[in-house]
């Protein structure tokens, strides 16, 4: 009898052991399986391809004759970043448009806010960090954000402010969105999708894309319609400095895009402000139309000209002088805001405006 119950004892006591090791075994299963499946989950998560092309100018960018050195490559940018900084203004109106204000971190608005146009006025709030100036980003105010990207345009892709970028902020993706001037408009929109695909907002980008291609068709139909399109973009940068913008320069879109002719045939390609000019040149382009853009009053330590200024003895005999067809733009949205959904709209909106006055 005792014998049994001790046979029964040690046969109980390995049933125990057993299913003790079969508990353990399968504890160590599951922890290895919920292992493997956290490490599917990084491994898919989902991203955006954005090509970096650009050019990095030497040092900090001052010596605008050197040679630097040009970028390609592709980054891979996850999905719905929460925290992002912009140094693109036009893209930031991006961000406006597809109703994604909230992921902006912090933007340049430069000294008392002077380098927001009235259409980001909204950015003025402390809830959006103040990234310093264009072309001197306050590396403090990045360093205290830590973004997880950083949007870049060309006015700071210079080697120091790159390296300072990777210094205060290691783990942010660095991504250059500027529009190209020889492919301005299709540039905003493949922008435009390419953040509405970041943050699940593809429909209402499509939508925004075939809203701004409507309004491109209908003013560049009626610019075919005018008669004499001839037109100068003018560019004041105090009463003493006077520049040309013409066909593949900074604002060739113009001609590209909507069809102007342009009077005067000069190309200043090379030069991103522009040719210096004077009135005599004005007087001998004879352009129906003038788009004046005053860069002095808002560039830094610039002086407004008032477009009067080019109304005068030489130029009184320019068909767009005798007819008043002279049409100052908005500098900020043209030269600090440019490049992105809105301000690209309020652009479109300013050109239809000068082309109506051609056919009244």
């Amino acid at each position: 009898m005792k014998l049994r119950n001790l046979y029964l004892m040690l046969t109980f006591a390995l049933v125990l052991v057993l299913a003790a090791c079969g508990n353990s075994d399968g504890g160590d299963d599951s922890d290895s399986s919920a292992g493997a499946e956290e490490s599917a989950e990084e491994g898919s998560e989902e991203t955006v391809s954005f090509e970096n092309t650009f050019e990095v100018s030497p040092g900090d960018g001052e010596d605008r004759g050197a040679e630097g050195e040009e970028v390609s490559e592709t980054i891979e940018v996850p999905k719905n970043p929460e925290k992002v900084a912009i140094f693109d203004l036009g893209v930031v109106s991006t961000f406006q448009a597809l109703g994604l204000e909230e992921n902006i971190a912090g933007l340049p608005k430069g000294e008392g806010n002077g380098s927001l146009s009235d259409t980001l006025s909204e950015f003025e709030s402390d809830e959006y960090a103040n990234l310093g100036g264009l072309k001197d980003p306050d590396f403090e105010e990045i360093a205290r954000i830590q973004p997880d990207v950083i949007m870049i345009h060309g006015r700071q892709a210079t080697e120091n402010n790159l390296a300072e970028f990777e210094r205060v902020a290691p783990d942010a993706d660095i991504v250059y969105v500027a529009a190209d001037n020889a492919s301005y408009f299709e540039d905003i929109q493949e922008m435009t999708q390419l953040i509405g695909e970041l943050y699940g907002e593809e429909e209402a980008a499509d939508t925004l894309v075939e809203d701004m291609n409507n309004r491109i068709e209908e003013v560049s139909s009626k610019v075919d319609e005018v008669e004499d399109n001839s037109m100068l973009f003018i560019q004041t940068n105090g009463e003493s400095s006077v520049s040309f913008h013409g066909t593949g320069g900074r604002f060739g879109y113009l001609y590209d895009t909507f069809g102007f002719s342009s009077a005067d045939e000069f190309d200043d390609a090379s030069d991103s402000h522009g040719s210096q000019v004077n009135y005599e040149f004005i007087a001998n382009a004879d352009p129906a139309l003038m788009f004046v853009m005053d860069r002095g009053a808002v560039a830094g330590g610039g002086e407004a000209t008032p477009v009067d200024t080019l109304i005068n003895s030489t130029t009184e005999s320019a068909t767009a002088v005798q007819n008043e067809n002279i049409f100052s733009l908005d500098p900020q949205v043209w030269y600090l805001n440019a490049g992105g959904y809105e301000t690209g709209m309020i652009q479109i909106d300013e050109v239809e405006e000068a082309v109506d006055s051609l056919t009244q």
